[in-house]
């Protein structure tokens, strides 16, 4: 085993390790904030939708449509893969909560498809924004290592970050924190762009 592999491999078994025991709340950009317990409120069950809705039959989605997922800003695309994810993933951990709307239209111009969706959808949800501003949340990060997934999980990469959340309430206190995220790169004519983003801790 090299040893860049050997280093990535226990990078992540600290991620792994460090992602489990605390509670954990979600947050704006998909990510996961240690918080005090509350108590869940009770889910009413619901019934399954039947059947896919008749115009994404056949998994296609109108040529317009296509076009805007496969949309990028120049910043967005980068030389290799590596460094498409490392811009990535430093726009996608550091942030301050009254710069959140920004930070989501910034991942929106940096990526395409699954990727992008994700972020345009959180950018129009802003669902619990006012209380991270209120609580003056802001998260800061470095890149811990960045390595191709092999075997079954060739294709998609593993990213590593150091996390350090902070703010007033119950976001004052908590300490730094290893965060693991499953990506995948797709390559355009200018180069390589995030295509998946997908926070697993």
């Amino acid at each position: 085993m090299s040893r860049r592999r050997a280093t990535a491999t226990a990078l992540l078994g600290l991620a792994l390790a460090g992602c489990g025991g605390s509670i954990r709340v979600t947050a704006p950009l998909g990510r996961s904030i240690a918080a005090a317990p509350t108590r869940p409120a009770p889910v009413a069950p619901t019934r399954a939708p039947v059947g896919d809705p008749p115009a994404e039959r056949g998994g296609t989605i109108p040529a317009g449509a296509q076009a805007a997922e496969d949309s990028v800003s120049r910043a967005g695309v980068a030389n290799s893969p590596q460094l498409a994810l490392r811009r990535y993933a430093l726009a996608y951990v550091n942030w301050h909560a009254s710069g959140l709307e920004e930070r989501e239209h910034q991942l929106v111009a940096m990526s395409i498809g699954a990727a992008k969706q994700t972020a345009e959808q959180t950018a129009a949800a802003r669902s619990g924004v006012a209380a991270l501003i209120a609580s003056h949340v802001a998260n800061s990060g470095q890149v811990v290592a960045i390595a191709p997934g092999e075997g079954p999980d060739a294709g998609q990469w593993v990213i590593v970050t150091e996390e350090h959340t902070t703010g007033t309430g119950g976001y004052a206190g908590l300490p730094p924190a290893p965060h693991l995220t499953l990506a995948q790169v797709s390559h355009l004519d200018g180069g390589w762009v995030v295509s998946a983003w997908n926070p697993a801790s």
